[in-house]
């Protein structure tokens, strides 16, 4: 098995914990991408990149990109974490859609795309954290209304947990990235 290098930005915790796994997992090397050397990239076989998807924007993106000749012929890895529930199908074609538009074609076939489900403690969200989430929380409530008794489960669940600690991570989600180095 090639040697693997496990990157990831995480504001919360949950990208941090699936980074962490796999590296574990894969007994490959772990960094946040702040701590991450460029120099290193071409000792290994695999790169595994992992963030919370910002206002369609991943962090570390720009390291696949910017260093994609050094990176060419490797495995490249890429998994978002979030709220999203990532069994349904309309949800990962939403995050995927936004992914691709921010990587370029030549190199969007060779990136492997996972998502992988977070959590949330809305206590230690940052104020403009929890602003967006009280609007969007306003929209989700309002949607409800409309929606009525043919709300959605998603819907459901958003109320139930706003406002409280939650945490949908899961490792045996992981298991697809597992196989996918290992192969």
């Amino acid at each position: 098995m090639t040697k693997t290098l496990v990157l990831y930005s995480s504001k919360y915790g949950a990208t941090k914990k699936y980074a962490e796994w796999i590296a574990a997992e894969l007994n490959g090397d772990v960094c946040t991408i702040s701590e991450f050397k460029q120099n290193t990239l071409a000792n290994y076989g695999a790169v595994v990149l992992g963030s919370s998807l910002y206002a369609g924007n991943i962090k570390g993106l720009d390291i696949i990109i910017n260093n994609y000749d050094t990176l060419r012929g490797k495995k490249l890895i890429l998994f978002t974490c979030g709220l999203a529930d990532y069994t349904k199908p309309e949800n990962i074609n939403n995050v995927k859609m936004r992914i691709e538009a921010k990587i370029p074609e030549n190199i969007r076939g060779n990136v492997k795309m996972f998502f992988l489900r977070g959590g949330i403690d809305y206590k230690g969200l940052s104020l403009m954290h929890r602003f967006m989430m009280a609007v969007m929380n306003k929209v989700v409530q309002r949607k409800a209304k409309q929606e009525g008794a043919n709300a959605s489960e998603e819907t459901k669940e958003w109320i139930e947990t706003y406002g409280k600690t939650v945490d949908f991570t899961d490792k045996a989600s992981i298991a697809g990235i597992l196989e996918y180095c290992r192969n």
